[in-house]
């Protein structure tokens, strides 16, 4: 017997609530078309090999994958957009050496992100390829503040951390990166210490990761770090530090910038800055972003990446 149940976490959207999305997501392809961000429409699907090509690999766990009854083998649904842009970027625009996009649609996830979340998002966002550095990282985060302040919220702030802090932290670990980045992620001493215990980390570098969950690992505690950890961390801090000077000069308008060590990517094909926006009132990452250079060689075309997104059901939700 037939049954008409909605799935668990997917959801349908009408009246206002459909009219509330569209509204915000023209107000929002209007701001980057603004800044100069040309869109891209994607399909759906994808062949699974090009989702998870090289740094894309960590979208494994969270991509849908099915056998086309039409022929054409294994495909999946995208769970990111961002390797879409990538391969895209890699091969019918592989002639441009400076690229800046811009997209918004459907992705759906192979579990919520959080418990009792959505399994479908409406990503949006946008990637600047081709242009290395701090000029794309801090045009990319001033885009990422006024896209909080155009969907209506107050105060944005930018938390601002890098991939290689932890990667020197975890050097010589045999937990795979994923595995600290989750325990790090739900910023909890005591479970962070039950991992540390079953591995042969240095003691500088073990107290550094404890204290990172503690919420201690400001600018303050970046700085005091460098020169007792290893050449690692050394360079990324300095970059991260360096950075978050430089983009609080140039950041217009009442948005707050701070350095912070814990932030964790959501998608582990970063590998660089990464950041997250917040804003005013309220408790949830309303963004999140980083640069992603590992993914475009993997996909055969080695130029520099950034970029950030957001949900527009999330951003609705908590408007």
């Amino acid at each position: 017997m037939p049954t008409h149940k909605p799935i668990i976490g997917l959801n349908d959207a009408f009246g206002a609530q459909a009219k509330a999305l569209r509204n915000l997501q023209g107000d929002i392809l209007s701001l980057f078309d603004e800044a100069g961000y040309e869109e891209v429409i994607s399909p759906m699907l994808e062949r699974p090999d090009s989702m998870h090509s090289g740094a894309g690999r960590f979208l494994a766990d969270q991509t849908v994958v099915f056998s086309d009854p039409a022929g054409a083998g294994t495909l999946a649904i995208r769970s990111d957009m961002t390797p879409q842009i990538a391969r895209i970027a890699a091969t019918r625009l592989q002639h441009e050496s400076i690229l800046k996009l811009c997209y918004s649609g459907t992705v759906m996830l192979a579990r919520p992100d959080v418990r009792g979340g959505s399994r479908q998002q409406w990503q949006t966002g946008v990637e600047c390829l081709g242009v290395a550095g701090h000029d794309g990282d801090i045009e990319v985060m001033h885009l990422a503040a006024r896209t909080m302040l155009a969907a209506g919220f107050r105060k944005p702030v930018l938390q601002v951390g890098h991939i290689g802090l932890l990667k020197a932290l975890v050097a010589g670990s045999t937990a795979a990166l994923e595995t600290w980045t989750a325990k790090i992620s739900r910023r909890s001493p005591d479970d962070l210490a039950e991992l540390i215990a079953e591995e042969n980390l240095p003691d500088a570098s073990a107290q550094a990761l404890l204290e990172l969950v503690s919420g201690m690992a400001d600018s303050q505690w970046i700085r005091s770090h460098i020169g007792s950890i290893n050449s690692y961390f050394d360079n990324a801090a300095n970059e991260l530090l360096d950075l978050v000077e430089e983009l609080g000069e140039r950041l217009e308008g009442d948005v707050s910038v701070y350095a912070d060590a814990a932030v964790m990517p959501r998608f582990l094909y970063h590998s660089g800055i990464l950041f997250v926006g917040f804003a005013d009132g309220v408790a949830q990452a309303l963004l999140h972003g980083g640069r992603y250079d590992a993914m475009m060689a993997a996909h055969g075309r080695d130029m520099p990446a950034t970029g950030f997104s957001c949900d527009l059901w999330a951003l609705l939700n908590a408007s």
